[in-house]
């Protein structure tokens, strides 16, 4: 049987099945149509089509976007950014942009002469100064350089500032309207920054803070962005917005949202310290459905700051900014969120990415599993603290994915590749939920804990997430973060199982094989769970290997034995049969080994009165079982096997006296040997 064999029916509207090896059958989903009129929406349904329409925006906003990460200049190693300062003016009728964007950064290389930033060849810049006073500038495609005053040494300070203009390409800058007024927004993940303003755009680099100062017509238009209102200044026919973002940011993470906003406000009361304002800014058309159903923010603030640590931004704000796109956006501080959605799970999706995200970013978009998995995880964590274990495996069970792919993005220019619904989102939250596991609760929110303070307001990578887990927890989890980062697929296991009497007590003796063919083998801890007629018991195995073997001892007589029932690993389990007989028989026989002593290697016979399931193992002077030789059904007659003089792993043992037990349905006998080296 398959664990999770057609587990997603309320979900998906198809199962695809495929044949695995030894026959087995696993279930690939197909999104339903969306529901008809009159047929009510599944929950579940909701919260997968709002992270599937996410993923596909980004990756449609992505192949947009002209330039990427791998445009990196070297220049661009040699500095660090201290400060933005953003002044735009956004001329709505004739939808332009007119910037100047400021820049204070630290000389971390040898020396500096020039600096270069990342700014879409869609603007056209008209001036450029550097400490002060007016500096000579390229803009070849992409980027401009900028020539500084002087040359600058290493630990020293400068500013260099970009003034220019222009209408942005793509959709990292939006312009539309809404009921009559204007409404713009941006959405620059993951390198649309440079399409409006001059930047260093590389997540490893942020910036200590950031003023934004937006002009706009004077005709209603709110500005909402990052951080806090510092001023809004009437400048008779226009109006300036300036905020704040003392935190630092990733270049891709500011942004602006303009409309004639209604707003209105909700206040989350930390454990400690000073209440802070949850603000949002909706269309006047939406604002009794806003009312209604935003509110749950303040309950999911307080949730996820008892599970992650209080919220890393009490200083400034939390809030929502309504824009006309699929999805949502986790820009720091200010969500933006599509006017009409007021679902939990992208609720608690977005905001979850203020820790993982936000808080620490993902150094570069090759590790975006950071940020997306770790959010579509916590979908389920607010589910679980809600409304309990169930809802958090169903909600898990919700985001399972069996096809090919590693999370790891191989080509971050790929924008499809790095929004991919499947691995970046889906199977990387499953990495959240299978470490959770591997690690136990309290070392992983420990893990989560220490991750968060290493890392705080800046970046990280796959290895360096990995490090903190290790340092947690003692563990070597490098096999984990191979196999189910940069691997593909997922293990398929097949096991059988037999009891026999020993004594009081029933021994139950249990095969476990991977046996997928299209990826490596994994190394995973199993929970098995053996059902009596007295007794539920639990147990935990390490499997490696292509076929391992296992022996648990149990009171009462064995109903059922049960591999991973709580849906910890994403894997499927089919048991195979084990047939006994129950007709009376003749007890097998074990014959003496030959030769005996020996070196290298000896032969063991034993035969068997008809068709039954055998298990021929050695074991050492203390009884422990060192080797497995034969776990399988065999006919009746007379059988052979040969033992090597080594254990399980490989490795030759040492001379000694040795046991060799056969075990059937009746019973089992042994018989000693003596190897000589």
């Amino acid at each position: 049987m398959f664990s999770r064999a057609g587990l997603n029916l309320a979900v998906w509207g198809i199962i695809i099945l495929a044949f695995l090896p030894g026959d087995g059958v696993f279930a690939v989903p197909v999104p339903l149509a969306p529901p008809q009129d009159g047929v009510p929406i599944s929950p579940l349904w909701q919260a997968r089509q709002s992270r599937l329409v996410e993923a596909e925006t980004k990756a449609r906003l992505h192949s947009l976007h002209l330039q990427a990460e791998a445009d990196k200049t070297p220049n661009m190693a040699l500095y660090d950014v201290i400060h933005y300062d953003i002044a735009l003016e956004i001329h709505p009728t004739i939808r332009r942009l007119y910037g100047t964007v400021t820049v204070t950064a630290q000389v971390v290389g040898p020396s500096l002469t020039e600096v270069d930033l990342d700014l879409s060849s869609a603007m056209t810049v008209s001036a450029a100064t550097a400490g002060g006073t007016p500096a000579s500038f390229s803009h070849p495609y992409q980027v401009v350089t900028v020539e500084l005053d002087r040359t600058y040494a290493f630990g020293e300070t400068f500013v260099v500032s970009v003034t220019y203009s222009g209408v942005p390409v793509g959709s990292a800058f939006t312009w539309s309207s809404h009921g009559g007024s204007d409404w713009i927004w941006t959405l620059s993940e993951p390198y649309g920054a440079r399409q409006w303003w001059a930047c260093k755009d590389v997540n490893s680099d942020k910036a200590d803070s950031v003023d934004i100062r937006v002009t706009v017509p004077d005709n209603g238009l709110v500005v909402a962005a990052n951080g806090l209102l510092v001023s809004e200044i009437d400048n008779g026919d226009t109006r300036t917005f300036h905020w704040h973002e003392q935190y630092p940011i990733a270049t891709y993470l500011v942004s602006l949202a303009v409309h004639a906003y209604a707003v209105f406000s909700n206040w989350y009361h930390p454990a400690a310290g000073d209440s802070m304002e949850v603000v949002y800014y909706v269309l006047p058309s939406q604002l009794a459905n806003a009312q209604l159903g935003y509110p749950v923010t303040i309950d999911m603030l307080h949730v996820f700051a008892t599970g992650f640590g209080e919220y890393p931004f009490l200083a400034e704000k939390y809030g929502h900014a309504q824009i006309d796109w699929g999805g949502g956006m986790e820009h720091q501080t200010l969500t933006s969120l599509n006017y009409s959605a007021y679902s939990p799970w992208l609720i608690a999706h977005e905001l979850a990415h203020q820790w993982w995200g936000d808080l620490v970013t993902c150094a570069t978009f090759h590790h975006i599993w950071l940020n997306e998995g770790f959010a579509t995880w916590a979908e389920a964590y607010w589910r679980e603290v809600t409304e309990g274990e169930t809802a958090y495996h169903e909600e898990m069970d919700n985001a399972a994915y069996w096809g090919p792919g590693t999370i790891y993005v191989e080509d971050p220019d790929d924008g499809g590749a790095i929004f991919d619904y499947w691995t970046s989102y889906a199977k990387a939250s499953w990495v959240v939920h299978m470490l959770r596991h591997v690690l136990g609760d309290e070392d992983f929110f420990a893990a989560l804990a220490e991750y968060r303070e290493v890392h705080a307001y800046g970046s990280a990578t796959t290895e360096q997430f990995r490090d903190v887990c290790e340092s947690v927890t003692g563990l070597d989890l490098d096999a984990f973060f191979l196999q189910w980062i940069y691997g593909e697929y997922y293990p398929q296991y097949q096991y059988a199982w037999y009891a026999l009497p020993a004594g009081d007590t029933n021994q139950v003796n249990l095969r476990i094989a991977q046996v997928q063919t299209n990826t490596g083998l994994f190394r995973m801890p199993i929970d098995v769970t053996i059902t009596t007629d007295s007794a539920v018991v639990d147990f935990v195995v390490q499997h490696s290997e292509a076929e391992q073997f296992y022996e648990f001892t149990v009171d009462g007589q064995v109903q059922s034995v049960q591999l991973d029932p709580e849906d910890w690993i994403l894997a499927t389990f089919q048991q195979l049969s084990v047939d006994v007989p129950s007709s009376e028989f003749t007890a097998a026989r074990l014959l003496p080994n030959q030769p005996n002593p020996f070196n290298p290697q000896t032969t063991i016979g034993f035969v068997l009165p008809r068709a039954e399931p055998v298990l021929l193992t050695i074991h050492d002077a203390a009884g422990k079982v060192i080797r497995t030789l034969v776990f399988e059904h065999r006919e009746a007659g007379e059988h052979q096997a040969v033992w090597n003089g080594r254990d399980a792993a490989g490795q030759s043992v040492a001379s000694g006296v040795y046991f060799y037990r056969l075990a059937v349905p009746a019973g089992h006998t042994t018989r000693k040997m003596t190897l000589l080296k």
